[in-house]
């Protein structure tokens, strides 16, 4: 069943990453020693295949930034994390995530019935961390493409290669820890708001 396309506004806050595995230094003939290379690593947003935006270069993989996105009947959302050497003229993709538009709204549907029923399972990522028997390690996605994000789940959740992460309780969007595939994590916080309009009959 194919999801249907939504239109509002996509709120966006990448706040950084972990276990990423970073390409390689390219050293040249001129330069032989690594350490003396730059590489910075961004992260670059897409909506249906085109970009909408991107975060600025970080050597410390955070980037604490918020993005507000028009989306007109759009239902697919791509985060790519690349690195970029000095030296070289083309940024490497180093790690991938998808998510749908519809899974988000439907994750936030589900948290607004929770907040005001007093049932559910949601919990914040320093509260799972906190939880007994919350692993502290993790392994990395498989490459078989299997993962689903968290939205699917309706309680706590610790994502495939993001230990201790979990859903956040916010009331102005879901605050996460994200499997990146091939490996690492990716902490996002994500919100969605639809536009109504009234079609003539």
């Amino acid at each position: 069943m194919r999801a249907k396309n939504l239109s509002g506004k996509l709120q966006v806050t990448i706040k950084g990453a972990r276990e990423l595995e970073h390409a390689p230094i390219i050293t040249s003939g001129r330069s032989r020693s690594a350490s003396k290379q730059v590489v910075d690593t961004y992260v670059s947003l897409k909506v249906e295949g085109t970009q909408r935006a991107h975060t600025h270069p970080s050597r410390t993989d955070r980037w604490n930034e918020e993005f507000e996105i028009t989306v007109d009947k759009a239902n697919e959302v791509e985060l790519a994390v690349y690195d970029k050497q000095a030296s070289e003229p083309h940024p490497v993709p180093i790690a991938l995530l998808w998510l749908t538009i519809q899974d988000l709204v439907d994750a936030l549907r589900r948290q607004r019935v929770n907040q005001e029923t007093g049932h559910g399972g949601w919990v914040t990522a320093g509260d799972m961390n906190k939880m007994p028997g919350t692993p502290q390690t993790g392994h990395h996605p498989s490459n078989s493409g299997d993962y689903q994000p968290p939205f699917n789940s309706g309680g706590p959740l610790t994502p495939s290669g993001a230990p201790g992460g979990g859903y956040g309780s916010q009331s102005d969007g879901i605050e996460a820890w994200f499997a990146l595939e091939p490996v690492g994590a990716i902490a996002l916080k994500l919100n969605f708001g639809t536009l109504f309009c009234l079609m003539p009959d």
